[in-house]
């Protein structure tokens, strides 16, 4: 796995910016710049990561060696508006969205990400029966 100062070294060389580029596009100095390529063990702070990563156009998972894909997840408003709305659904209306999805979905990775994959009798019956539809399956 790549650290830091090898990461941001590659992407500097790839892209051909300069450290004093760089600094200027982060907000920070150029001695900054290089006391993280010159020692792979310092980490920057994260305010520092996520300005160097905004400069670069890369995630900041990426730049930290998290991730081997670089570019930053942006996701449109409608995808934003449902995983909100995912996130504060009931554990009975998971398995209703769940029961729907089936058809556009692989059930292993279903159950798996979901955990929704039993009804519970507290359910009503029309949850109960899209979520049975999905046990059966």
């Amino acid at each position: 796995m790549q650290n830091f100062s090898n990461i941001l070294y590659n992407l500097l060389q790839q892209r051909g910016i300069t450290q004093r580029a760089l600094a200027e596009m982060a907000h920070t100095t150029e001695a900054t710049i290089s006391r993280y390529l010159t020692n792979s063990d310092r980490m920057p702070r994260v305010d520092l990561v996520a300005s160097i990563a905004n400069a670069l156009n890369v995630s900041t998972d990426y730049l930290l060696g998290l991730t081997s894909i670089p570019n930053r997840q942006s996701f449109t408003e409608e995808i934003e508006n449902l995983i909100s709305c995912y996130s504060k659904a009931t554990e009975s209306d998971l398995k209703v969205v769940w029961a729907v999805l089936d058809k556009y979905h692989d059930s292993t990775i279903k159950i798996a990400a979901s955990g929704q994959d039993k009804w519970n009798q507290k359910d009503s019956p029309v949850r109960q029966e899209a979520v049975k539809k999905f046990e059966d399956k």
